[in-house]
């Protein structure tokens, strides 16, 4: 039995457990992990620029397959890795699968307040920073089990509710010779999810046989659970409609008969509808978020309406509203139970209110039209995103769609067309610039194929540097960056509530109009080709263009700084201290946020 480093232990272990990708920014800590992935494995590296930017290409990627081999990213010491804190929040409140191998000094020095160690509450006391952000995050701090910690961190992050790990690995220890003989890892890689209590479902399953107006309300948990199949065939057995979040979308075929489309502030009117009248509601792997249920106005529970709520996160179930029957369970077999007992329950398709849900689809869709085939210029939001889901469901309809925060929330939700499972949104923690990044490993983690990002003006500026790693990467990435110089759903909503915006704006001194930088010729300077839209007859056809190049593309589309963000539900913000709020319907004559009609 011969003897190797840490470093050189755990690459090769990684190698073992069928890793495929690393992506992380070289700093003096992780040099000796850096040096045995990149040469002593057949692990593909990815030099990400930034980062936030590693760790976010791993949320991309995860997004994608949702399953091990996690993805792994490796940072430095001090600020690099203080970088990854948001990105790293953004995975955990997301429930992204991913571990992070960080670094440190050398534990010599520990104390001391060396160059850019995390000393004076404890030696390197980094970890502490990401315990409230991680499943798990803590340092080796002996190389002889260091292996085993590795193990034991990976279980954690792929197990139960998906989530981000951070292990730092000081740089003595990576360079501690141990034994060669390398543990067998897949017992750390296999899990059995939790199904749900059998009393739970029959109780279920009674409610559901009780119930003129059921409806299912689903989000990111259909997808970590790989329960797609499971809830059509749920949806489809008992004759229930289907809504989705926004970070459920793509869970349930949207032109299946059952969808409602999306719910919430910028949901689908039918679903909206359907959501407020229902008087049993099936929730699965949703904590009903703010954004999802109108600021908690969207369903009346528990006065008119029942919840049976499904989640494998038992802190989730009843968060926001009591439960009739909470089921702590992974999405798919819970969804396996309730489809049988609801068999042999009896639950039968309520014919009746799907007319009535038909119905309010069409007023709906009406209501819409002149949205989503506007031909205004500078071009309407409604119409990019309904140009987009058109075009890729022609084109490549599997090709996966990431779509940022801001004013893209009030637009993609009910008017971007999912055509296939491959679609993400950072629908919790919404850090802008998110998707700049992500989709360069969600285009690695389909094969380096084909991948879209819709993004605005002031996030892809925070993110876009990342042009340069899939310009580096040879990724047939296509960025749809939306311009208006503005932090547009900010804006509107500061003018909403006090009549005048404040750093919303962007214009050089002494200037009155908006002003960005050429954001074509930036894409230019990383290598990327660029496309400037600035009609809406334009888009399709520069889209269609972008994605036959299959190579990093950047179209620049000019957006109306006057279309107002679209809502389905205009909903009061706390905004006096003094000021009463339960959960619960609006009240008549609710006008927006924070104000109500007299």
């Amino acid at each position: 039995m011969g003897q190797i480093t840490v470093a050189r232990a755990l690459a090769k272990l990684l190698e073992k457990m069928g890793t495929e990708v690393v992506f992380g920014v070289n700093g003096h800590g992780n040099w000796a992990l850096l040096d045995q992935l990149v040469h002593e494995t057949r692990i593909r590296g990815v030099p990400a620029r930034a980062e936030d930017h590693a760790v976010q290409m791993a949320d991309g990627y995860w997004r994608m397959r949702r399953s091990g081999p996690l993805p792994v990213v490796t940072t430095s010491v001090g600020p690099g890795n203080m970088n990854i804190v948001p990105a790293v929040a953004t995975a955990f409140y997301e429930s992204i699968g991913l571990v992070v191998i960080a670094s440190a000094g050398a534990t010599h020095w520990f104390d001391r307040g060396g160059i850019e160690e995390a000393y004076r509450h404890g030696p390197e006391d980094w970890v502490a920073v990401l315990k409230p952000i991680t499943k798990k995050s803590f340092m080796m701090t002996r190389p002889d089990n260091a292996l085993d910690m590795f193990l034991r961190a990976y279980r954690t992050a792929l197990s139960g509710r998906p989530g981000p790990v951070v292990v730092q690995i000081p740089f003595d220890i990576q360079n501690t010779l141990i034994s060669d003989k390398l543990p067998d890892p897949r017992p750390f890689m296999r899990w059995h999810p939790p199904a749900p209590d059998p009393d739970g479902v029959k109780k279920a399953a009674a409610l559901l046989k009780t119930a003129r107006r059921p409806f299912i309300a689903v989000g990111s948990g259909i997808h970590n659970a790989r329960a797609w199949d499971e809830l059509l065939a749920f949806a489809e057995a008992a004759g229930i409609p289907v809504a989705t979040t926004a970070t459920g979308k793509g869970a349930f075929p949207e032109e299946h008969r059952l969808s409602v489309g999306c719910i919430g502030r910028a949901g689908t009117g039918h679903g909206n509808a359907a959501a407020r009248r229902a008087d049993v509601v099936v929730g699965i792997g949703t904590h009903f978020s703010d954004i999802d249920t109108g600021g908690w106005t969207l369903f009346d529970i528990p006065a008119r309406t029942r919840l049976i709520h499904l989640d494998i996160d038992s802190t989730e179930l009843g968060r926001a509203y009591p439960t009739a029957v909470a089921l702590t369970c992974d999405a798919r077999l819970g969804l396996k139970a309730l489809s049988e007992a609801a068999r042999k329950a009896g639950v039968k398709e309520q014919g009746g209110w799907l007319k009535e849900i038909a119905a309010e689809k069409q007023s709906w869709e009406a209501s819409v039209a002149e949205q989503r085939h506007s031909d205004i210029a500078p071009l309407h939001y409604a119409r990019i995103c309904h140009d987009t889901g058109e075009v890729v469901a022609k084109k490549n309809p599997q090709m996966p769609i990431l779509f940022d925060t801001g004013h893209l929330l009030s637009f993609a939700p009910p008017f971007l067309k999912a055509s296939s499972r491959h679609i993400a949104h950072n629908g919790y923690f919404h850090r802008m610039g998110w998707s700049a990044s992500a989709v360069i490993g969600a285009s690695i983690a389909q094969g380096n194929r084909p991948a879209l990002a819709l993004i605005g003006d002031g996030s892809f500026i925070m993110g876009g540097t990342a042009v340069a790693t899939a310009v580096e990467q040879n990724l047939p990435v296509v960025w749809v960056v939306f311009n208006n110089r503005s932090l547009q759903i900010e804006r509107e909503l500061m003018i909403r509530l006090y009549g005048r915006e404040a750093f919303c704006d962007y214009r050089r001194k002494g200037h009155k109009g908006l002003w960005n930088p050429d954001l074509c010729k930036w894409a230019e300077s990383m290598g990327a080709a660029a496309i400037h839209v600035e009609r809406a007859s334009q888009y399709a056809p520069a889209l269609r263009r972008a994605l036959d190049r299959r190579k990093p593309t950047v179209i620049v589309v000019e957006v109306s700084l006057d279309i107002k963000g679209y809502r389905s539900i205009w909903y009061p913000y706390p905004s006096n201290f003094h000021e009463s709020w339960t959960p619960g319907p609006l009240p008549a004559g609710t006008a927006g946020p924070g104000k109500t009609k007299k």
